[in-house]
């Protein structure tokens, strides 16, 4: 079957919001220069996916012109030694409702996970972290690591409908519990948690909140505060539409008294450029070399180094243009080009493994050795990512149903 926008919407009787989507109603303009009209799909503001299917950006996210701009202007004040200050730290607080102050620079999301749990005393302390079968895959290797140096690490399975069941966490979250490290939006299969409902329980018995954000925000509406997070790490280069290495974490800056700094770099000091010495000539006598003025801040604790000032540029440029678009926008217009995924990939019989209800960016099926299905996908130009025994597809503001159609003929039948 045909899967045109108008039979799709006539089948989902949804032809008041395909008209708002396609272009009855402009979204909130993106920086027109970069994108070329301010509707909804915006394909020329990302000039990398001209003749690709790109479904992929739950792996890597293309840049826009309006990221691309920036770094060019970047460079521009760069070669005369002259460039703005820093913002992407407090942009970001902003697209999660985050106080400017809350959040620090780090490498990545995961670099963000593990300053957290130093920063907790773990795995010295002792005590319990709960995580589950959804979170980041790359986290496990570190909890595998503490669980051999003796920390009682529960990881809570998918049940029966692929999804963590919120009472599966409330028995695993005991009281002792150090940390609980979810991910709002799995990687696997898109599965949101309920992250106001796992805080409470947390809270409730002396757990502190760690969520990683990287499959969801710029993709979806995050709002830490309500959501009662005590921590949350999330790289760049996936909704953000930024790059590798440069990610923030967000840190509650109340519970500052009860963490120790898990590194120490110049950049946590005040007197970092002008350190108290007593080693040079003209200094003055002291019995200690260096004399250091700690910043009890969430950057004092957990930052160590300048950001990367380009990346910074690219970065904040496109979150401005993700919230100038707004993300709930971006939501609404995505949500019927995955229910067309569901719908179709169901109808092949393929193992759809996302929750049907799901509002994620994620739709994803299991598929042993899912590489096989390159070979299919490849003539086409149709790019998903392809992971040992799973599948994903992950469409963007760019994509459009004639892409799911392109992918579903692609795909075949299992």
């Amino acid at each position: 079957m045909d899967l045109t926008r108008r039979s799709f919407f006539r089948q989902t009787g949804s032809a008041a919001l395909a008209g708002a989507l396609f272009g009855a109603t402009p979204a909130q303009a993106a920086e027109p220069e970069a994108a070329g009209d301010a509707t909804l799909p915006v394909r020329a503001a990302f000039p990398g996916i001209t003749g690709r299917v790109y479904l992929n950006s739950a792996a890597e996210h293309p840049w826009s012109r309006a990221a691309t701009d920036a770094l060019k202007h970047y460079a521009d004040d760069k070669l005369s030694l002259t460039w703005e200050a820093s913002t992407a730290a407090a942009t970001f607080a902003r697209l999660i409702h985050a106080d400017a102050d809350e959040i620090a620079y780090v490498p990545s999301t995961s670099m963000g996970e593990y300053l957290v749990t130093r920063a907790l005393g773990l795995p010295q302390s002792g005590g319990r972290v709960v995580t589950d079968a959804l979170h980041f895959i790359g986290s496990f290797y570190m909890y595998e690591q503490y669980r051999q140096q003796g920390l009682d690490v529960v990881t809570v399975a998918m049940d029966a409908t692929r999804r963590i069941a919120l009472a599966d966490l409330d028995r695993a979250i005991t009281p002792g519990t150090k940390l609980v490290a979810i991910s709002h939006v799995s990687m696997y299969n898109g599965f949101t948690h309920d992250v106001k409902a796992v805080c409470e329980i947390a809270h409730a018995r002396g757990a502190k909140v760690y969520v990683d954000l990287i499959q969801s925000a710029g993709a979806m509406a995050v709002d830490v505060k309500a959501m009662g997070v005590d921590f949350a790490g999330c790289g760049t280069y996936k909704w953000l539409m930024g790059d590798f290495g440069f990610a923030f974490l967000y840190v509650r800056k109340d519970l500052l008294p009860q963490l120790q700094r898990p590194w120490y770099g110049y950049r946590q000091t005040r007197n970092f450029a002008a350190p108290i010495t007593h080693i040079y000539p003209l200094d003055a006598p002291g019995k200690l070399p260096y004399v250091s003025e700690p910043i009890d801040s969430v950057s004092g604790y957990f930052a160590g180094a300048f950001p990367a000032r380009a990346l910074d540029a690219a970065c904040t440029a496109s979150m401005n243009w993700i919230m100038r678009i707004g993300v709930n926008a971006i939501a609404a217009y995505r949500q019927p080009l995955l229910q067309a995924l569901h719908e179709g990939l169901q109808r092949k019989g393929f193992d759809v493994v996302t929750p049907r209800d799901s509002r994620s960016p994620i739709v994803a099926f299991a598929y042993e050795d899912a590489a096989r299905l390159a070979p299919r996908l490849e003539p086409a130009k149709v790019e998903i990512t392809l992971r040992h025994n799973q599948a994903r597809i992950s469409p963007s503001l760019f994509n459009d149903l004639d892409d799911i159609q392109l992918f579903l003929d692609a795909i075949g039948k299992p």
